[in-house]
């Protein structure tokens, strides 16, 4: 490996006595998708979607806009208020009575392994 080290090369250049493995072979692709953590996050949507079913339409739409858990993008207390046609402190308390019912053990237990 040192005398690799001043001059550039191939990833494609073969190691070891034999020549079966190349040099990229050892380079770990840091933008890859561990299967494991692909896995889990899926059930985690999972279990958060089988969590906001037992909410009110309104407040799994609220919670689901608030935090961006449809489309990626968390939306302000005025922007889910004119969706509902309500002003954005009728948002708020519908949001923290809500997060209020999220936080009781029965809802929060399943999620609980998830937040470690």
């Amino acid at each position: 490996v040192q005398k690799y080290g001043r001059e550039p090369i191939s990833l494609s250049t073969p190691l070891g006595e034999d020549g079966d493995s190349e040099f990229g072979d050892l380079i770990e692709d840091s933008e890859a998708i561990v299967p494991a953590d692909a896995v889990s996050f899926t059930l985690l949507q999972e279990q958060l979607e089988s969590v906001l079913d037992t909410l009110s339409e309104r407040e799994a739409g609220v919670v689901r806009m608030r935090f961006g858990l449809s489309d990626g993008q968390p939306k302000t207390l005025d922007e889910i208020g004119k969706v509902y046609g309500v002003t954005r402190e009728r948002i708020r308390q519908i949001e923290s009575k809500t997060m209020s019912k999220l936080r009781h053990p029965s809802r929060s237990q399943v999620l609980r392994d998830y937040l470690d």
